[in-house]
């Protein structure tokens, strides 16, 4: 894939600043956005020279970020060490998923988690050779072409792992008080196991903890003992490969 674009990877010219006024100040008097949002990264706070590196000679003035790709966010972020890894992620592609600097979502996302994962993974073809995602960034045709991809109902409320599934606007049984999304069954960044599949501390994996969740409440209401969780065999099959 090609490097993140909208966080300058190489040394960029700048209009000129004397170099005693290269501070986060100046920056942030020019740059107000970067410290707006609902969600602002830490960092910004840390001082804009923590991530970017500004020198001034000759009437030119040169902005480099200190490290480039993942190595940047790795300096303060740990890097998992589960076997499986989300390709962004691994090849150090932050910024397709995050602004770095402020967002109006959780974790600087560029969009609700849902959105970002059907801008890789929903249906809808590239049709350029390269592709937009969330205005700034592009991924190759040929890279979004090879991204697997689920198919949901219009409402795009239902459809994954089987047609009948919720991804969206539901309640979570296994987290009370948040709505299902994509990452409901899938990690983000990574997982010890296939497809991103989300560990649940309980017995059983993801489906059949929560199911369970989900036939115990059907029991209170009912005033019954809650069945055995079961998976269908097809729509354990399904889940499996997805």
């Amino acid at each position: 894939m090609l490097p993140p674009q909208g966080f300058a990877q190489e040394p960029i010219t700048h209009p000129f600043i004397e170099q005693k006024d290269i501070k986060s100040e100046t920056c942030l008097t020019c740059h107000p956005e970067k410290k707006q949002g609902k969600f602002v990264h830490s960092a910004v706070g840390m001082g804009c020279e923590n991530c970017h590196q500004a020198t001034s000679e000759k009437e030119k003035t040169t902005i480099s970020p200190v490290a480039t790709g993942g190595d940047l966010c790795a300096m303060c972020h740990e890097a998992s060490k589960d076997p499986v890894l989300h390709a962004p992620y691994k090849n150090g592609q932050c910024l397709i998923c995050h602004d770095p600097h402020s967002s109006e979502f959780k974790a600087q996302t560029r969009a609700e988690v849902n959105t970002i994962c059907l801008a890789c993974h929903g249906l809808a073809p590239a049709q350029k050779v390269m592709a937009d995602v969330f205005d700034s960034q592009k991924i190759s045709k040929a890279d979004l072409d090879s991204m697997p991809k689920i198919e949901l109902d219009r409402t795009l409320r239902f459809g994954h792992p089987w047609a009948t599934h919720p991804v969206a606007q539901v309640a979570n049984p296994l987290q009370p008080g948040e709505k299902m999304s994509c990452l409901s069954c899938h990690t983000h960044h990574s997982s010890a196991q296939q497809n991103l599949i989300v560990a649940v501390k309980r017995p059983g994996n993801i489906c059949t903890s929560c199911h369970k969740v989900i036939d115990e409440e059907a029991a209170k209401k009912k005033g019954t003992a809650a069945p055995q969780a079961q998976q269908q065999p097809q729509q354990k099959a399904d889940a499996t490969k997805q």
